[in-house]
């Protein structure tokens, strides 16, 4: 008689979850993956309709991913990457200037900061850059030691008030939606060290195929709502309901792939040893913030904008956070006659407009739209919107360090319930994995 596989059930089927999933999977575990909705990818899934598509959430990865560009090469889909331009228009009082992150004569020829200011980002961004290799922004340890201040109060005082709210804040906000002033100096440090020379790409047939590769080789139960995780005996039981029929299965093992509200909610009925005191604290403290994204069907638009996203820049709060153009990501061989365009609403305005109907959010995008970039079609077609309200973990100053502690005790503890996901790391697709396969290097 052989030996018996583990049986590991893992919640959430994002890219944390995902990652979780293959890494078991690979080990010899009969792995199976739950996922509430009815297709995988988590904040990562993509919308497909009228021979198109959008990424819901995350919608590009960067050369500065190495467990991402691993798995691609392990899982052979790297041929569906393609690499994506940046140019970016930055808006500021209805001006238009374009940027291009990774080109140092962009920068200089840049008009919102004085020539002074772009040496002294310039010189900053090179002093970080000989520190990469110790900066990695999906550890939560890696970042531990520069989490002390808040990306605003570092940045106004090593660069000032100008470079931080014409060049910071614009390769933040945009992508993350939270105010910097609210976020760890750690996480732009993290991301400066690497923007110098960096390159985009971008999953030509949508984000969430990451998540697809990953969990090829498991058991994948979508429409699964799980309820709960309670002890038995030496193992753990899950409870839900897959389609109206209940579930209530043994499993040797359980990882939580869920945002930490959730987990939270369905491990309520654990205690120690098979959670902390203080991870229990952490799941309950972690806040998120909302967004609402809505892409429209536009006709060509007659002339090209000359950049791929654009953004409001300098100081004040904007209701939007970003636009964003889709033919970048099109075959360029393709002959189409419409093309995508997309609306991120900034956190404060997401909220607030987050239980409006979609015409009423579609005419407020419409009206933002055109303030941004006044070529912005006056009647478009709703493609999809996706409205999240837990969009993205805050990672607010300190959570950096209570992420590591978390991950510490996660390591040492004997207990079969793990967790992950990019709360636990930097919300980026690499981070998210990065907590995944760890869930599977514990022993």
């Amino acid at each position: 008689m052989g030996i018996m596989k583990e049986r590991v059930a893992i919640i959430g089927a994002g890219p944390a979850g995902c990652a979780a999933a293959h890494a078991h999977a690979r080990r010899g575990a009969e792995v199976t993956l739950y996922e509430r909705h009815d297709a995988i990818g988590g904040r990562t899934l993509t919308y497909r309709a009228l021979d198109d598509h959008v990424d819901t959430g995350a919608g590009f990865i960067t050369d500065f991913y190495p467990r991402l560009w691993a798995l691609a090469d392990e899982l052979g889909f790297r041929d569906e990457i393609g690499q994506l331009q940046r140019v970016t228009g930055l808006v500021s009082e209805g001006r238009l200037a374009t940027l291009d992150i990774g080109s140092p004569l962009s920068l200089l020829r840049f008009p919102f900061v004085s020539l002074g200011d772009k040496f002294k980002i310039a010189a900053w961004t090179a002093k970080l850059s000989f520190k990469r290799g110790a900066l990695d922004i999906a550890s939560a340890k890696s970042l531990a030691q520069i989490d002390n201040e808040s990306v605003k109060d570092h940045c106004v005082r090593k660069l000032g008030e100008n470079l931080y709210h014409f060049l910071v804040r614009p390769g933040i906000e945009p992508f993350w939606y939270f105010r910097s002033e609210d976020v760890s100096a750690a996480l732009a440090i993290g991301l400066t060290a690497h923007a110098a020379g960096a390159r985009f790409y971008h999953l030509r047939h949508g984000i969430d195929r990451i998540c697809h590769h990953l969990s090829r080789d498991v058991h994948v139960q979508t429409k699964s709502h799980i309820e709960s995780i309670s002890p038995s005996s030496e193992r753990l039981s899950v409870q839900g309901s897959h389609d109206g029929q209940p579930i209530r299965e043994e499993f040797d093992r359980v990882i939580v792939a869920t945002t930490a509200s959730v987990a939270n909610r369905i491990t309520t009925e654990l205690e120690a040893p098979w959670i902390t005191s203080s991870q229990r604290e952490f799941l309950t403290s972690q806040a998120y913030v909302p967004n609402i994204h809505i892409a429209f069907r536009v006709p060509m638009l007659p002339e090209a904008p000359g950049v791929n996203a654009v953004f409001p820049t300098g100081p004040g709060k904007a209701p939007i956070a970003a636009l964003s153009f889709h033919h970048f990501k099109s075959d360029p061989k393709r002959q189409k006659s419409h093309e995508l365009i997309s609306v991120f609403f900034a956190t404060e305005e997401s909220a607030r407009i987050m239980s409006w109907t979609d015409d009423e959010i579609a005419a407020r995008a419409i009206e933002l739209a055109r303030g941004l970039y006044p070529a912005f079609p006056e009647d478009a077609d709703i493609y999809h919107i996706a409205r999240r309200d837990e969009a993205i973990p805050l990672h607010a100053v300190g959570r950096y360090k209570l992420a590591a502690r978390f991950l510490d005790e996660q390591r040492a503890n004997s207990s079969p319930l793990q967790f992950c996901g990019d709360y636990l790391a930097t919300a980026t697709v690499d981070g998210a994995i990065a907590t995944g396969l760890s869930t599977a290097a514990k022993d």
